[in-house]
C-alpha cells in the first residue's frame, strides 16, 4: 500500500547502497564490481577535461556526450556517474508508471508493474556497476510516454537522441512510424502512407539525430564516425560473451568472417524484426513490439553481455498486464532462462581469471542460452493478450 514516490526513494537508496558496496568489492576482490566501461568513460572524460579527444582512450566506442556526462567524476566524486545512472533508473520507473496509467491501469496496478523494474536485481546491479544503458532505456521510455500522449514531435526528437547515444533504438523506428496511422484506412494505407503525423515523427527524429551527430562530427571528425557508429556494425568479441556467434568469431579470428557469412547472420534477425513490426506495429501494442524487437536484437547480436538485457527488461513491465502465463509455465520458462545464464558463468570465470581453455564449453552454454531465449520469446508471444482497458 506504500505510495509510488516512497518506492522510488527506497529504490534510489538501494542503488546507493550497492554503489557503496561496489567500492569495497573493488578494493578486496579480483572480480571487480565496477564495469570496465565505467572506467573507460572516466578516462574519456579526463581527456575531454584536458581539451583532447575522448577517442584517445582505447576502447571508448560511444558518443562523446558520455564523456561529457561523467566530467563530474573528476571534478566532484568518482562515483558520480553511477549515481547519475541510478537516477535515470528511477526516472525510467516514473515513465513506466505514467505509461501504464495512460493505458488504463489503476494507480495500484501501475505501481505494482513498475516495481518490476525498480526492484529488479539485474537493473540494480548493471546500473550501479556504472553501465550507461540506463540512459538509453530512459530515453526509449520517455519517447514512448510522449508517443502515448500524442506528442509526436517530442517523441521524434527524443527518439533521434536515443539513437545517437545508443544505436539499438533505431530498430524501433519502423513500428513507431507504423503506429501513427489512421485506423479507419485500409491496411495498406495504414502500413505505408506518409500522413502528416508520420512526416512529423520522421522529420523530428532525423533532425535531432543529425544535429547531435553533426555537432560531434564537427568536434571530433572521423574518429566519431569510426568509433561511435561504424565500429558497432562490425563489432566482435573473441574472449567470451553470450552470443550464439561467439565461437565462430573465435575460430575465424585470424582469417576473418567473410562478407557473405556476415550477411547471412543478419537474415534471421532482420526477418523477425520486420515481421514483429508489421504484426505489432500499432499504438496499442507498441510497447510489446519494442520489447520483442529488443529481445530479438539481443538474441542474434554478434556480441551479447548482461548489460544488453536492460534493452528489453526496461520495456517488459509495460507488457506484464497483458501476459496470461500459467504459474507452472512461468516457473519453468523463467528458471530455464536464469539457469542457462548461471551455467555459462563457470566456464567464463575459468577462462577469464584462471586462463583455462574453456572456449568450447562456453560456446555450448551459448547454444543452451540461445535456446532458452527462443523458449522465452515464444512463450511471451503466445501468452500476450492485449486488453483495451485494464481495471
Amino acid at each position: 500500500k506504500m505510495k509510488f514516490s516512497k518506492h522510488c526513494a527506497i529504490g534510489l537508496i538501494v542503488r546507493l547502497i550497492f554503489i557503496y558496496y561496489g567500492t569495497y568489492q573493488d578494493a578486496v576482490s579480483e572480480v571487480q564490481y565496477t564495469d570496465i566501461d565505467y572506467k573507460v568513460f572516466t578516462d574519456a572524460a579526463r581527456y575531454m577535461l584536458n581539451g583532447e579527444s575522448p577517442y584517445k582512450r582505447h576502447a571508448f566506442r560511444y558518443s562523446p556526450f558520455f564523456g561529457l556526462f561523467l566530467l563530474p567524476n573528476l571534478l566532484i566524486h568518482e562515483e558520480f556517474g553511477k549515481i547519475l545512472f541510478s537516477i535515470c533508473d528511477i526516472f525510467s520507473t516514473y515513465f513506466i508508471h505514467k505509461i501504464l496509467l495512460i493505458e488504463g491501469c489503476t494507480e495500484p496496478k501501475s505501481t505494482k508493474w513498475s516495481l518490476f523494474w525498480l526492484y529488479n536485481p539485474l537493473s540494480i546491479v548493471i546500473t550501479t556497476r556504472g553501465n550507461a544503458d540506463a540512459v538509453a532505456a530512459l530515453l526509449v521510455l520517455a519517447t514512448l510516454y510522449l508517443f502515448k500522449k500524442d506528442n509526436i514531435l517530442g517523441a521524434g526528437l527524443l527518439h533521434g537522441l536515443a539513437i545517437h547515444l545508443r544505436l539499438y533504438p533505431v530498430v524501433f523506428s519502423l513500428p513507431l512510424y507504423m503506429s501513427v496511422s489512421d485506423q479507419h484506412s485500409s491496411r495498406f494505407v495504414r502500413l505505408f502512407y506518409p500522413n502528416r503525423m508520420r512526416v512529423t515523427l520522421a522529420f523530428a527524429c532525423i533532425a535531432s539525430l543529425s544535429c547531435v551527430s553533426g555537432l560531434c562530427y564537427i568536434m571530433f571528425g572521423n574518429e566519431f564516425v569510426q568509433s561511435s557508429l561504424l565500429y558497432h556494425l562490425k563489432r566482435f568479441d573473441i574472449r567470451h560473451n553470450y552470443s550464439v556467434y561467439f565461437y565462430l568469431q573465435y575460430l575465424s579470428y585470424k582469417t576473418g568472417i567473410s562478407d557473405m557469412t556476415r550477411y547471412l547472420m543478419l537474415v534471421p534477425q532482420t526477418t523477425l524484426l520486420l515481421l514483429l513490426a508489421i504484426v505489432y506495429g500499432s499504438k496499442r501494442t507498441i510497447a510489446f513490439c519494442e520489447m520483442c524487437m529488443a529481445f530479438i536484437l539481443v538474441m542474434f547480436n554478434s556480441v551479447v553481455t548482461c548489460q544488453y538485457f536492460v534493452w528489453y527488461m526496461s520495456l517488459l513491465p509495460l507488457c506484464l498486464k497483458d501476459l496470461n502465463f500459467g504459474k507452472k509455465e512461468l516457473f519453468l520458462v523463467s528458471n530455464y532462462w536464469f539457469t542457462s545464464q548461471a551455467a555459462w558463468l563457470l566456464p567464463a570465470y575459468l577462462l577469464e581469471f584462471k586462463s583455462q581453455d574453456t572456449f568450447l564449453y562456453i560456446w555450448i552454454q551459448c547454444l543452451v542460452f540461445f535456446w532458452a531465449n527462443i523458449v522465452m520469446l515464444t512463450s511471451l508471444i503466445r501468452n500476450y493478450l492485449p486488453k483495451r482497458k485494464v481495471n
